[in-house]
């Protein structure tokens, strides 16, 4: 593995681990997987944060109603399969970013199937070849 994927992957692990949520690293696509928790599903892509932020408005917009879009903080805030979405894109490194997807009901519960679905459509137009922003 890369030195800089690994770095990054447990970079990840130590911070989800003293941030007192338990987490599952599931899965491949992003470097290392994601992290599952009960809040939220988070991952990090070595793409700019540009393009993350991008593709993440293209998904909200696809799956659902895009109620906030701050590029400059990396916040998007959507209503999809009536769950209110918060995608944030972090940038991490020069070339890495973190993207967390969280989903609430109308209760304020989360709703971490829908947020996966939602990290799941993000992730595979990140990692979609020819696409470019």
């Amino acid at each position: 593995m890369d030195p800089r994927k690994l770095l990054v992957v447990l970079v990840s692990v130590l911070s989800l681990g003293v941030s007192g949520c338990a987490a599952v690293l599931i899965g491949a696509g992003a470097a290392g997987g994601y992290a599952l928790s009960k809040d939220s599903v988070r991952g990090h892509f070595d793409k700019s944060e540009s393009r993350a932020f991008k593709s993440s408005l293209a998904v909200a917009k696809k799956m659902g109603q895009v109620t906030l879009e701050d590029s400059e903080n990396g916040r998007i805030k959507a209503k999809i399969k009536e769950m209110d979405v918060t995608i944030i894109v972090k940038r991490l490194t020069e070339k890495t970013v973190e993207l967390q997807v969280k989903a609430r009901n109308k209760y304020k519960m989360p709703e971490i199937e829908v947020a996966q679905e939602v990290y799941r459509e993000i992730e595979g137009r990140l990692n979609k070849k020819g696409l470019f922003f």
